[in-house]
């Protein structure tokens, strides 16, 4: 962590939008996990990471890169493999994972890169991966005792192509690390992006029981009124529960967003999961 890096960013912010430590401290827990924070002495979980950003009106991106100068690499992966995921082309894919594997040194970066890649391709079909990929991604995840951004992402991207069950545990772990249950809050992006795919991932799977078990957990959730994961639980559930009216009124929440890459979607998951 660099620490004086860390006390100009949250310090100076604080500054601008005349916010004392106390009330700051208030939001996240305690003043005195302010000044631990801002002074490099802990590092903040996910959950206080995104309250932070609210609170100082910050991207979680800027604040990884301002703090670690990380996680805008993983970041950006992710977000370049969402961009293409909605391409019915996949030589763009085929061509990274390609490129990828050429490289000399083949670290362990690199070797989540191709899975991660592969994965995009497989969610146009939901196929699963070899079992030695899956036991290859399920051994690290099993080896995580702190759940980081990479880490998130990295389950985000893949677990579309590993059975449902197999994730649970992993899901249940972040929700515990990051989610306050006694005490409800907005949820953030991050996480409600995992749990939409593993909600997605467990319909199309027809694993009931996970998705039964997905539903739970969402109603002790918190989602802003205008967020776009409200339409997505809509439609997933709605599908799940064969109720053609909420599916109707799904698509006709992106007509109305003018958001034909989310109906495209929609699409896609419906023709899989009604084969």
């Amino acid at each position: 962590m660099q620490k004086d890096v860390n006390f100009n960013l949250i310090k100076e912010r604080r500054k601008i939008k005349n916010i004392s430590q106390s009330e700051l401290g208030r939001i996240i827990g305690s003043q005195a996990m302010v000044s631990r924070i801002e002074n490099g002495q802990i590092l903040p979980n996910l959950q206080t990471i995104h309250l932070i950003c609210k609170t100082l009106d910050l991207t979680v991106e800027e604040y990884f890169y301002t703090y670690y100068k990380v996680g805008t690499d993983i970041t950006d992966f992710r977000n370049d493999l969402n961009e293409k995921y909605m391409s019915t082309d996949t030589t763009a894919l085929e061509q990274q994972y390609s490129d990828i594997k050429a490289t000399n040194t083949l670290t362990l970066k690199h070797k989540h890169q191709m899975l991660m890649i592969q994965a995009t391709i497989y969610h146009k079909t939901f196929k699963l991966a070899s079992l030695n990929d899956q036991n290859f991604l399920l051994k690290y995840f099993d080896q995580i005792m702190r759940w980081q951004l990479y880490d998130i992402y990295l389950l985000e991207c893949t677990l579309n192509m590993m059975p449902s069950e197999k994730i649970k545990p992993y899901i249940s772990d972040i929700l515990v690390q990051y989610i306050r249950t006694e005490n409800k809050v907005y949820v953030s992006d991050i996480i409600l992006t995992l749990i939409v795919k593993y909600l997605e991932s467990s319909i199309v799977q027809k694993k009931d029981v996970i998705t039964d078990w997905i539903l739970l957990k969402l109603a002790d959730l918190e989602i802003r009124e205008n967020s776009n994961f409200k339409v997505w639980f809509l439609f997933l559930i709605a599908l799940y529960q064969h109720d053609t009216k909420k599916i109707n009124q799904a698509y006709t929440v992106t007509d109305y967003l003018n958001n034909p890459c989310l109906k495209k979607k929609f699409n896609l998951i419906q023709s899989i999961y009604l084969r």
